[in-house]
């Protein structure tokens, strides 16, 4: 199965460039005006994103160089012991709906602390693979589209992620 993947893998990019060369000679469209179009769309669509990724970077460095982390979660703690979530996940819970790429940080400070196959790592992979980046996607979507009303994917997003946080929690504590 392995050699199959392995083939296929190797022959799609050549297949796919070979198939778009076809069609465009067939439908005698200008293949490479075609091409240098969507190259500066996509440039474009590059630069409008920028500022909102930089400006969610600088939030999640401000919180943590400032402490500001910390003191959510030592002070969230006391409320995660009474839902039964393990403390080691405050900081990922907090942070996983502002940026994928930190949390994934955390993910993996988690799994050099208490081990992969540990409760907690498990619980921290489940919830890195299945919980949304709210904030992130609302933020970048929504302020590139300039959509201004974003009241209810915000209550949805927000519904789901916590949702997701405790099925996370709950499901590797019972398999």
């Amino acid at each position: 199965m392995s050699n199959i993947l392995s083939i296929i893998s190797i022959l799609f990019l050549p297949f796919l460039i070979t198939i778009i060369l076809i069609y465009g000679i067939k439908t005698k469209t200008p293949i490479y005006d075609v091409f240098i179009e969507g190259a500066r769309d996509g440039l474009k669509t590059c630069v409008d994103i920028l500022p909102f990724i930089i400006g969610i970077f600088i939030a999640i460095e401000a919180l943590t160089s400032s402490g500001a982390m910390s003191f959510i979660e030592s002070t969230a703690s006391p409320l995660f012991k009474l839902l039964h979530i393990p403390e080691e996940l405050i900081s990922l819970i907090f942070l996983r709906p502002v940026s994928g790429s930190g949390s994934l940080v955390v993910v993996e400070n988690i799994m050099n602390q208490t081990g992969p196959d540990s409760f907690v790592g498990r619980a921290a992979a489940v919830m890195a693979g299945s919980c949304e980046t709210v904030f992130y996607v609302l933020a970048l979507y929504f302020g590139v589209t300039s959509v201004k009303k974003m009241r209810h994917a915000f209550a949805a997003g927000l519904i789901g992620y916590i949702a997701g946080v405790f099925a996370s929690v709950y499901i590797c504590k019972f398999i």
